[in-house]
């Protein structure tokens, strides 16, 4: 029997269409052995939902300024292939390209991908189409609602792994981290991509990103084998890793 594993609490839609389709004994059997049956399926489903949170994939988060370029183009290829992600951004205000380098757009964290792309667009849609404002945003938006703020996340709960694309967001994530009350005594490896924030080099990054954490989801324990993972990965990609563990 093949189950997928959606959630703990199995739909007792499917426990009762597993009991449907099983052997013509069970099926003719009355009330009790009916009963006992599911408490049988419930079990089994129970126990292989523990097995499967046991070696559950570790859990990633990528950090950049503004929550807009290259988080979210990493945060998307990752989110495509099943990884347990979110994304965030350092900053005091979200800034987007403006019709000259000193009339930046400024929104809050939390102001919608979708109403940052209507106000972009009525202001002026050719100049933001051909800049690829208007194409990221649409990438984001299908992506998650909104941007969100590195130092505001702590009620998302612990990541396992943090990719920041600028040292200097990498600083602020360590400060972050450091200053928190670290009572869960968890580890975090928190590692910088250096990546320039312009959408070709945001692409570049966000692929090196899926593979750096590839790698790091097929070991069995980060810990033990980082020096080696970072190592190979600056020789084969010829980039330049910052890493440091904190904790929760």
């Amino acid at each position: 029997m093949c189950l997928l594993f959606h959630s703990p609490k199995t739909p007792p839609l499917l426990l009762k269409s597993l009991l449907k389709h099983s052997s013509p004994r069970l099926q003719d059997a009355g009330a009790n052995s009916r009963t006992c049956s599911y408490r049988r399926i419930r079990f089994i489903w129970n126990t292989r939902v523990a097995l499967l949170e046991s070696v559950m994939k570790l859990r990633y988060a990528m950090v950049c300024s503004s929550n807009q370029n290259r988080s979210m183009e990493s945060h998307f290829l990752l989110k495509r292939e099943g990884f347990d992600v979110a994304s965030y951004g350092t900053g005091q205000h979200v800034k987007l390209p403006g019709p000259s380098i000193r009339e930046p757009n400024v929104y809050d964290f939390g102001t919608p991908y979708k109403q940052m792309f209507d106000d972009l667009r009525r202001k002026d849609v050719e100049l933001y189409k051909r800049n690829g404002i208007l194409p990221m945003l649409k990438r984001n938006l299908g992506v998650k609602l909104a941007p969100q703020r590195w130092q505001d996340n702590a009620t998302d709960g612990p990541f396992d792994v943090v990719i920041t694309f600028e040292e200097k967001v990498f600083d602020l994530v360590l400060e972050d981290l450091h200053n928190r009350n670290q009572v869960l005594l968890k580890p975090v490896l928190v590692i910088n991509l250096e990546v320039k924030d312009n959408h070709e080099e945001a692409a570049i990054g966000g692929r090196l990103a899926l593979i750096l954490c590839q790698e790091l989801d097929a070991t069995e324990n980060w810990e033990d084998t980082i020096d080696d993972i970072i190592n190979n990965f600056e020789k084969q990609h010829r980039r330049k890793l910052l890493y440091s563990i904190s904790f929760y």
